[in-house]
């Protein structure tokens, strides 16, 4: 108990930091590699909708059909699969630059964007937010990621499990690249396993 109440305050006072930037895949590959691959109930609208087989709705069939994604080896993911999770606050500068980026990537290749703020308030590309809850804090920075803004996840809404993708501001052709090496990753890692509908073979 004693332990929880001190992560949590610890968390709370590197919130109070403010704007951070930095990262490697190296870094990414450190901290994937301490994540346990739960997520917080306070981030259950990450998740697919569970179709409803007895209505009969062909919506729920069109929605899920994929969207592929290209990676830079002839791969392609089904941007459906996955979301980008961001950590923002109204007040960070950093983040009033990187939010018009990462909004035009995700209208450009439909990746969602499911944004998270320390603060509680949104911007003017990302209004409707999500508060930043004790319980998601510790689920995404539990590995030991420090707590600044912005900082982006991968997560796969099907399984839950994230990966790290980069912190502070970025260019677009950084944040692809940076996606592209940890989508990149994540299926090497899935190599010699069933290939599920997320991916799609080379062509």
């Amino acid at each position: 108990m004693l332990a929880t109440v001190l992560r949590t305050a610890i968390l709370m006072v590197a919130m109070i930091s403010g704007c951070l930037q930095a990262g490697t895949l190296d870094d990414i590959r450190a901290m994937e590699a301490g994540k346990t691959g739960r997520s917080a109930p306070a981030m259950d609208a990450l998740a697919l909708p569970r179709r409803d087989t007895t209505s009969g709705n062909d919506r729920a069939v069109k929605d899920a059909s994929p969207v592929w994604y290209p990676l830079s080896d002839g791969r392609k993911v089904n941007v459906k699969d996955w979301k980008v999770v961001l950590f923002m606050q109204s007040t960070c500068q950093y983040c009033r630059k990187f939010a018009p980026v990462l909004k035009a990537f995700s209208q450009q290749t439909g990746l969602e964007v499911f944004p998270v703020s320390l603060d509680g308030k949104g911007d003017a590309e990302f209004p409707d937010v999500l508060p930043a809850t004790p319980d998601v804090m510790v689920e995404y920075f539990q590995s030991g990621l420090p707590v600044a803004t912005p900082t982006t996840f991968l997560t796969n809404v099907n399984t839950m499990e994230t990966w790290p993708l980069l912190q502070g501001a970025a260019e677009a052709g950084e944040f692809r690249n940076r996606l592209n090496n940890v989508l990149r990753m994540v299926l090497d890692r899935q190599a010699g396993t069933p290939l599920s509908s997320q991916i799609q073979g080379k062509e």
